[in-house]
């Protein structure tokens, strides 16, 4: 059911699930950020420690990482949807569970059971199904609804640990988790899969089938889908990271209380938002080559204008334009993915971004512990780390990365 001009009943149809898988992907990702913006209390309210904090936060993105290629991969073979479905509930019993945690050890394992319910690949690959010829428009989408949770999440989980209890916040993103599985389960129907023209050859071999018993090998044999996968790993991990310092240099190096520090982070995340959806017609318009060249440099520039940020003023002005690149570097460097998958590796869609997510999650864990490692070496160093990485991931690009635009041609067959 791809977007076309030429029947606007089936757009409008194809519109109308994009949007559920929007509203799912937006509850998910608010009670995820939820929980970790309360998390720290709650672990300090089990007699916990730092160390132990950065277990339960790691936790998490391991199980996540663990799992997210292998329930990726079975959605190309058994349906999106019902692995979504699946996933989300264990999500559910998971984040349940937290909420009667009594100890660390056992809020250990509940956050591991969480991690486990990883279902974010499927969904990028529900909203590609429906935007093959508008890539950089589908995975706006896409991050825009992650991020808008993610943010909102941030933005209200100190008021709801503060005012209603630590525990609260596992029971209010039990509920949220409960919405997303609704949307998905009422309003998201499964496009017709992709395979129905392509199970038997004129011998009557099921040629999917044998595709499918080699796709990790034929994803690690391209070359170009590596490099791709790599680039957002990259980003992956150095926003994370960068983003979670970024908030403790505002409360604990400049000083900010919970009020000054929330209505920075919602400015901060009006830009970023904007700049993920800029990001994604830009790519569509002018070629995601080209944006994601521009986000590198606006963050290498603004990596190494943090040596002259000392005042507060200046560092918000540089923490934003950072946000910005962050936010055109996450749109353009999904479009030109999205695009790759769907012109060579189409039937095996929710396993290339399963494995793209997979790498990008073990980044995203790792992130946080070396950004903030390098912040108690020296406060701007981080900084400059994120200037160096981006600068090999600005002569990657231009090494490796192809120009590609908007092509109105047919996806060629298998």
């Amino acid at each position: 059911m791809d977007i076309n001009k030429e029947d606007p009943q089936i757009e409008k149809k194809a519109k109308a699930i994009v949007f559920a898988l929007m509203f799912a992907n937006f509850f998910r990702n608010l009670g995820l950020s939820i929980i970790e913006i309360g998390l720290p209390d709650f672990v300090l309210s089990l007699s916990g420690s730092l160390t132990s904090y950065g277990i339960i936060i790691g936790v998490f993105s391991i199980t996540q990482a663990i799992f997210q290629f292998p329930i990726s991969a079975a959605s190309d073979k058994v349906g999106r949807k019902l692995l979504v479905i699946i996933g989300t509930i264990v999500y559910i019993i998971g984040t349940f569970l937290c909420y009667f945690s009594q100890n660390i050890i056992q809020l250990i394992l509940f956050r591991a059971i969480q991690g486990a319910g990883a279902y974010s690949s499927i969904l990028q690959a529900m909203v590609g199904d429906h935007y093959r010829k508008q890539h950089g428009k589908g995975m706006a989408f896409f991050s825009f609804s992650m991020t808008l949770g993610f943010f909102g999440g941030v933005i209200i989980g100190g008021y709801i640990s503060n005012y209603l209890g630590f525990r609260m916040i596992f029971l209010i993103s039990t509920l949220l988790g409960i919405f997303s599985l609704l949307m998905i389960i009422f309003f998201v129907k499964e496009k017709k899969k992709y395979q129905d023209n392509l199970n038997h050859n004129e011998n009557g071999e099921i040629i999917v089938e044998r595709i499918k018993k080699l796709e990790l090998k034929v994803l690690v044999k391209d070359k170009y889908f590596n490099i791709i996968v790599i680039l957002n790993a990259l980003r992956w991990g150095l926003f994370s990271g960068v983003y979670i310092y970024f908030i403790w240099l505002l409360q604990i190096h400049f000083e900010l209380n919970q009020l000054e520090t929330t209505f920075l982070l919602t400015i901060l995340t009006i830009v970023f938002i904007c700049s993920v959806i800029s990001g994604g017609y830009l790519s569509d318009r002018y070629g995601a080559k080209k944006i994601l060249l521009y986000s590198q440099t606006l963050l290498i520039l603004m990596g190494l204008f943090i040596f002259f940020s000392t005042d507060l003023l200046m560092f918000i002005i540089a923490g934003f334009f950072i946000g910005i690149g962050f936010g055109m570097f996450q749109t353009s460097g999904y479009a030109i993915l999205s695009k790759h998958i769907d012109e060579n590796h189409h039937e095996l869609k929710g396993s290339a971004f399963g494995f793209n997510n997979t790498l990008g999650f073990i980044f995203g864990a790792f992130g946080p512990i070396l950004i903030c490692s390098l912040g108690e070496v020296s406060t701007f160093l981080p900084y400059y780390l994120v200037s160096f990485v981006v600068i090999f991931t600005l002569l990657i690009t231009i090494r490796f990365i192809k120009e590609q635009k908007i092509s109105t041609l047919p996806i060629k067959n298998i």
